[in-house]
């Protein structure tokens, strides 16, 4: 859906009473012939949300470059994808939802901020295009609270079912908030009153659906898009559009009803989520960071038995095995086990190294650790940790963090 418009320009000339219905067909997001400027002042919600979307990111890029080891690299990469590695932390404040901090610490105000966020100039231009096309029209059609409302209760959705479903460990984007403007718009165009279709009436319900279409199949061929997000974000999106729209009083309750019962259970589905295996990972991967090595090994054994054939729970459990210096046998099979599908992966490879430097054997571990910081596109500074350490690992009994 991201970038998908079309202008078209409406012809005001006089016409031939005989060709009076004689009319091009509709396109799917047409936008006025107005300058910019005109359309922003006319749509000021989809003006104020395009521009903190354009100074959230500014603030991110500059900050990202600030402490980027390679600022020139880093502003290239930034084009498609913020490096995580330079960004978590950015992201962290200014509101990205990052999963386990709403597990651990509560922080749920982050399903409502997380959707002013993008992590590349790309995401962010595609949805900066798809936000103006539909949100003017959105906005033309029920006003400034409602298309606030919509994009605020869409993007919400959108969160909770990223955090139901364990999607990634962060998750960002305006994209769940426009697609719920996008399903609520296909809605009043298709099956709202006259007075409204007549509003909306060079919008194609038809073209509008294939590009929802289109969207969310994007996201099931794109490694990295949070599809759940997209799916909670539309589902919203249509519930509100429905109650909108609907005639009846009894449908616009109803409707209503099933908004708050879907933000309300995937926010119970959310909280703790232990029908997902990612939840394992990412929770157990944020009890290490917080010096919490005992318990990550719990929930990582955990996700093992629930997925025993999943290559990142073999090597979480293999490396913490190997930092405590026991099971180091059974760590070794299962870093093997790991590295079969993915032989070329360096984190897997710094695990297996370290592994046989705790077993005594240096030369190995040595010759694999090397082979790990070769293959790294990142240099992480546990592997310089374990090249250095190497040689007297095997006479250190357990290590504490």
């Amino acid at each position: 859906m991201a970038g998908a418009s079309s202008h078209v320009a409406r012809d005001t000339s006089p016409r031939d009473p005989r060709q009076a219905r004689a009319k091009p067909p509709p396109a799917a997001l047409p936008l006025p012939p107005e300058p910019l400027s005109v359309r922003l002042r006319r749509a000021p919600v989809t003006a104020g949300l395009l521009g903190v979307c354009i100074v959230l990111y500014a603030i991110t890029f500059a900050a990202t470059l600030a402490q980027a080891a390679d600022p020139l690299d880093t502003a290239l990469r930034s084009l498609w994808s913020l490096s995580l590695t330079d960004s978590t932390e950015i992201f962290r404040q200014l509101g990205a939802l990052e999963l386990s901090r709403v597990w651990l610490d509560g922080e749920w105000w982050r399903v409502a901020t997380t959707g002013l966020l993008h992590g590349s100039l790309l995401h962010l231009v595609l949805n900066s295009i798809a936000l103006l096309s539909v949100g003017e029209w959105v906005e033309q059609a029920w006003g400034h609270f409602r298309t606030l409302a919509l994009f605020t209760l869409a993007s919400i959705g959108g969160a909770l079912a990223s955090l139901a479903w364990c999607e990634s460990p962060i998750v960002l984007g305006a994209s769940a908030g426009i697609l719920g403007q996008a399903g609520a718009l296909w809605l009043a165009r298709r099956w709202g009153s006259a007075e409204l279709q007549e509003e909306l009436a060079p919008i194609s319900a038809t073209s509008l659906a294939i590009l929802i279409l289109i969207c969310l199949g994007l996201g099931l061929a794109v490694p990295g898009i949070a599809q759940a997000g997209h799916l909670g974000g539309l589902a919203a999106g249509l519930l509100l559009g429905g109650a909108w729209v609907a005639r009846a009083r009894w449908l616009r309750a109803a409707l209503s009803l099933e908004l708050a019962l879907l933000l309300g259970g995937l926010a119970w589905l959310g909280a703790h989520p232990t029908h997902r295996t990612n939840y394992y990972a990412i929770l157990g991967f944020r009890l290490l960071a917080d010096d919490r090595p005992a318990e990550a090994l719990i929930l990582f054994n955990r996700g093992l038995e629930r997925d025993p054939e999943n290559a990142n729970f073999r090597n979480a459990v293999a490396y913490q095995l190997a930092l405590d210096g026991v099971e180091l046998d059974r760590a070794e099979s299962l870093s093997l086990a790991a590295l079969k599908p993915d032989p070329l992966n360096a984190s897997y490879l710094d695990t297996l190294g370290w592994i046989w430097c705790r077993q005594g054997h240096a030369d190995a571990g040595t010759r694999v650790l090397h082979a790990a910081a070769w293959l790294a596109s990142e240099r992480f500074p546990e592997l310089d940790e374990h090249l250095a350490g190497c040689p007297s690992a095997a006479s250190v009994p357990r290590e504490t963090p």
